[in-house]
């Protein structure tokens, strides 16, 4: 395989890469902060065909024609779950990939790098595997024996089982390239996908060390999250199932957000939220939640269990107050133990003990 490079653009990050292969470019979707353009612009310099660009929702909510509007030229296709191929198996769980990804000669992944709850980092084989996976291997990817599961860590690729099983069936599958934008690095990187990730990895400094314990945090959501609790909830619950939050039990977790879209378009996610009682203690230990993001829901039993997640700045909370949450549509209060987290997706703060 070619080597690692790194630059202050795609374009430079891609070298004197070239391709005459038919290829599928795999892209994330609204949720990620990514100049996918200006990604898709040097990429297609580059190669003798038009590639197939499939945009990746995992199982998300398919992009509006607005959300669309600024990859058209490349006449994208939106991932359907349901249409798709094995790839090959990792352990038990199998290995599907969207149909029209394996019937491209090779595929290159754009992603973004941030921390990520399951895989440590994003992107790398996850923009396949999960982005543009088949409902059964997404499922069985974030089942909740899974994503509690130990070494399922944001932060964390070594001895993680999640990223494992993604690197493992993404290996097996037609992706020989991802080309990433770091958000903490400013930077772009290009190469295998499982070596650029480990690679970026080895670049990147997660934790803020800080030897004070807050009894509230108010953590900043960007912009393409702020819609609904499914997205907006991962800012909570990254600061709360990180190794050392440097926060005192029963602290609050504050993140303020319109959340426009309710609790999300995700229907196991919903359905979970509804059909449990806070602090939904149920569904760590009663019959396991299923159906698309369902497992979003047993994060915030977790996270329950020791802190208390409070929304803010909200248009509708009197639906979330009936959920059992403290909800307001006024500004979250700050005082002088309110520890403030502006960028929980490139660093979160931890607990230095002395």
């Amino acid at each position: 395989m070619h080597e690692i490079r790194f630059g202050q653009s795609p374009t430079a990050a891609l070298g004197n890469w070239s391709s005459d292969e038919h290829l599928a470019i795999c892209v994330p979707d609204h949720t990620r902060p990514m100049d996918v353009p200006l990604a898709l612009h040097a990429v297609s310099q580059r190669l003798t065909h038009s590639p197939q660009v499939v945009v990746g929702l995992g199982l998300h909510r398919p992009m509006s024609a607005t959300e669309l509007k600024p990859i058209q030229q490349w006449n994208p296709i939106q991932h359907d779950p349901d249409d798709a191929i094995v790839v090959g198996w990792s352990g038990e769980i199998k290995g599907l990939v969207s149909r029209v990804v394996c019937e491209a000669d090779s595929a290159l992944i754009l992603g973004l790098v941030e921390l990520h709850q399951y895989a440590g980092l994003s992107s790398g084989y996850k923009g396949i595997v999960v982005g543009c996976g088949g409902r059964e291997t997404i499922n069985s990817l974030h089942s909740r024996t899974m994503v509690l599961s130990e070494g399922v860590c944001v932060g964390q690729l070594a001895g993680n089982p999640f990223r494992m099983h993604i690197d493992a069936i993404g290996a097996q599958s037609n992706a020989k390239w991802a080309l990433l934008y770091v958000p903490a690095l400013r930077l772009w990187g290009f190469g295998e996908p499982k070596a650029l990730i480990e690679q970026i990895a080895s670049r990147l400094q997660p934790w803020a060390w800080t030897r004070t314990s807050y009894a509230r945090a108010v953590v900043r959501v960007p912009h393409c999250k702020k819609s609904s609790l499914y997205q907006a909830s991962r800012a909570a619950s990254y600061l709360a199932l990180s190794p050392r939050p440097p926060l005192k039990l029963g602290a609050e977790i504050i993140i303020e957000a319109p959340l426009e879209e309710g609790l999300g378009t995700e229907v196991g996610f919903v359905n979970a939220m509804e059909g449990s009682s806070a602090p939904w203690s149920d569904l760590l230990t009663g019959p396991e939640p299923t159906g698309a993001g369902a497992q979003r829901a047993v994060v915030l039993a977790l996270l329950a269990q020791r802190y208390k997640l409070v929304l803010r700045g909200c248009m509708d909370p009197d639906a979330f107050r009936r959920l059992g949450f403290d909800a307001a549509d006024t500004p979250a209060r700050i005082d002088s133990n309110t520890l403030i987290v502006n960028d929980i997706f490139e660093q979160i703060p931890q607990l230095e003990t002395v």
